[in-house]
Parts: C-alpha cells; structure tokens; sequence
C-alpha cells in the first residue's frame, strides 16, 4: 500500500504534463517597468523577450467546452424549475387567502381590452355674489 500511493502520484504527474504544451512566445516589453506587453515592437525600441506558457491540449479544450455547455443546460435547467416553483407558490397563496386565479384566455378568443373607470363628478365651484348694478 505505501508502494501504491507514490507510483499513483508519478503517474498523474505524468498525464498531466502530456495534456499541455509549453511554448514560448515572442513579446516586447514597453512602458514603465515594461508592464505593457506587445506582440510589435515598442516606440522606444525595447528588445524582445521570451515569455514561456502553457497551452492546453485539444482534448482540454474540448473537455472545457462541453463542461461549459452542461453548467450552461443545467443552469437554464435550474432557471426554469425556480420559475415554476415560484408560480405554483404564487398560486398556492392566492388558493390559500381565497382568490382565484384568472382563467387564461382561450387561444381563439379576441384579446381582452382595459376598461377605463368611469370618471368621478367633480364638485360644484362656489357661485361668486352677485354685485350691485351700477357701482
């Protein structure tokens, strides 16, 4: 068993170094401290410098991309049950205090138009008094 473990370990050590490629690239180091890296030369003429990466293989990049598209269905998924858990509760409250949803509108059935409520009469403006003629 202690042999196992350690041989396991080299093992993955291993697959792991053969899924990704190391490359160096090319790059111009510009700015202060030569912070802003360019693939063209500097304005100032700053010589380049190699930068080593690592760049996954196909296969981790197409594995990456399914994962992505699975968190992506399972999201739109989860969505979609929410929406309906929180409908059914929202018609299991309006059960529970009395109200009764409205019934949906048949498909061949014309649209429904608000109506307006009627207007309130406005009260009466005070008659002025009647001045005196001829003053």
């Amino acid at each position: 068993m202690k042999l196992l473990l350690p041989v396991l370990l080299l093992s993955l050590a291993l697959t792991a170094q053969g899924q990704t490629q190391s490359r160096s690239t090319q790059v111009y180091r510009c700015g202060p401290d030569g912070r802003d890296l360019r693939d063209s030369p500097c304005p100032g003429g700053a010589p380049p410098s190699s930068v080593d990466h690592d760049e996954p293989s196909a296969a981790d990049s197409r594995a990456a991309r399914n994962r992505h598209l699975a968190d992506a269905r399972q999201a739109a998924a989860l969505a979609a049950a929410r929406r309906a858990s929180e409908a059914e509760a929202r018609r299991q409250k309006a059960a529970h205090i009395g109200l009764q949803p409205a019934p949906a509108p048949a498909a061949s059935a014309p649209p429904l138009t608000q109506i307006k409520p009627p207007k309130t009469a406005k009260p009466a403006k005070p008659k002025k008094p009647a001045s005196a003629p001829g003053r």
